[in-house]
């Protein structure tokens, strides 16, 4: 933190990109807790430009000492334990990360995830952050939902992230586990699941598993707003520029944590690291049973079309006028799915963040 103050003219940018998003974006008159939502992660996604990237990096990480807060506030019905705290061999499945399952469906009192004849479908999230940021606390509040509203057991792996570590390490690491779990519970029962980065690597996990590892395809994939084209080529899509008004993403930022992710810039090209770019072929082969969720505000949006026409007939939900992985934020502005209220409702007066929540439950539960 103090290297990037003191870094010439570090403070200088931190400042003025503060300021600049202070005047140049304001909330509406009279408005919701979703559009102060999402100008506080402008404000602070625009001013972490001025900082260098292992310092975002740290100061997220510092951020997760709130975790038995948001335990306590999200954790009603949920079991938690972290992965290297488990009770036997076989509960080391996912490496390092945490595990959620249904309170009264573990073992030992509650202190270890079921086994798989008790929960015989497990959900492996893939959590975002652009590969550089976030980990398994940053991501409870869509974590602890999907656990409660699926009644399934889900695995949250930590990887290894930039800029210390570069493709293909995270890559390698989540087809790993993902072959454990296919050994422990079979392809059929194992979903994927991951937001931003999280659904490139439910990707690139399924496509490296497929062709190279000769793995089966999981028993579903659910992806949340992807960020499936890392190219220097992506950043001139239309979608950039138009959404930047309704995104939160820097599009600095963004070309930064890509750059980041590969030692050399003829890996962005790589499907492995840009899935969009994979035959369509392999994609539907790899991905058979897949759920797409985006938002039509988003910066991302062309590359995420591009995925869903490649992909077809696989499930594809666009929310509309929302940024980036809209959902994730769902519980936290409108309680949990909605307050349970949306069943009720007319759909068009279900907030949009709530329906892609929805859908993706929805999906979990009847396609997989």
């Amino acid at each position: 933190f103090l290297r990037c103050l003191f870094a010439p003219l570090g403070w200088l940018s931190c400042l003025l990109s503060a300021l600049y998003q202070c005047f140049s974006w304001s909330c509406p008159k009279n408005g919701s807790l979703w559009d102060f939502t999402i100008y506080l992660l402008r404000f602070v996604a625009y001013a972490s430009t001025g900082f260098r990237d292992s310092t975002l990096q740290a100061i997220v990480d510092l951020a997760t000492i709130a975790g038995p807060i948001l335990s306590i506030w999200l954790g009603n019905g949920v079991s938690r334990c972290q992965v290297s705290e488990t009770l036997n061999p076989t509960d080391t499945l996912g490496g390092r990360g945490e595990w959620l399952w249904p309170k009264g469906m573990g073992r030992k009192r509650d202190t270890a995830p079921p086994l798989p004849e008790d929960a015989p479908k497990v959900i492996l999230y893939m959590h975002g952050g652009a590969f550089v940021l976030c980990n398994s606390v940053t991501h409870r509040t869509i974590t602890y939902e999907l656990c409660r509203r699926t009644n399934l057991p889900i695995c949250v792996p930590l990887y290894q992230r930039p800029p210390h570590f570069k493709y293909p390490v995270a890559v390698d690491q989540m087809t790993d586990i993902f072959a454990q779990f296919v050994k422990y519970y079979g392809a059929s029962n194992v979903i994927l699941a991951g937001d931003s980065a999280g659904g490139n690597l439910c990707l690139t996990t399924a496509i490296n598993g497929f062709k190279n590892r000769g793995l089966p395809p999981p028993g579903g994939v659910v992806l949340i707003s992807p960020w499936c084209d890392l190219t220097s080529a992506s950043m001139d899509s239309p979608s950039i520029t138009a959404n930047s008004p309704t995104d939160y993403l820097p599009p600095d930022l963004i070309s930064r944590f890509a750059d980041d992710y590969v030692t050399d810039a003829s890996d962005l090209d790589n499907e492995l690291v840009s899935p969009v770019l994979a035959d369509a072929q392999v994609l539907r082969e790899a991905c058979p049973n897949t759920f797409l969720c985006f938002g039509t505000g988003e910066e991302l949006l062309d590359q995420d079309r591009t995925l869903a026409e490649k992909m077809q007939p696989a499930e594809v939900v666009e929310l509309v006028g929302m940024p980036h992985v809209s959902p994730l934020f769902a519980t936290a502005v409108y309680g949990e799915g909605g307050d349970g209220e949306e069943e009720e409702e007319e759909e068009e007066d279900v907030p949009q963040p709530v329906v892609g929540l929805n859908a993706i439950i929805n999906f979990v539960n009847t396609r997989c």
